[in-house]
């Protein structure tokens, strides 16, 4: 990893890499951060459904 300020070199294991570029994919995409931001909108007004009642109906 290298900064303005200073290099240096960071080992990391690979699934914990994998796992930063999934997130910083996650941050990019535009239509998903949106779809989050109603999701946390539908659970703060209380649009939320039992998980177990809603697969029953499945």
């Amino acid at each position: 990893m290298t900064t303005a300020k200073q290099s240096r070199l960071v080992s990391i294991p690979k699934s914990d890499l994998d796992s930063l570029e999934a997130t910083i994919e996650t941050l990019e995409n535009e239509y998903v951060m949106d779809q989050l931001k109603r999701s946390e909108e539908d659970i703060r007004k209380g649009r939320v459904r039992d998980a177990r009642e809603f697969l029953k109906e499945l």
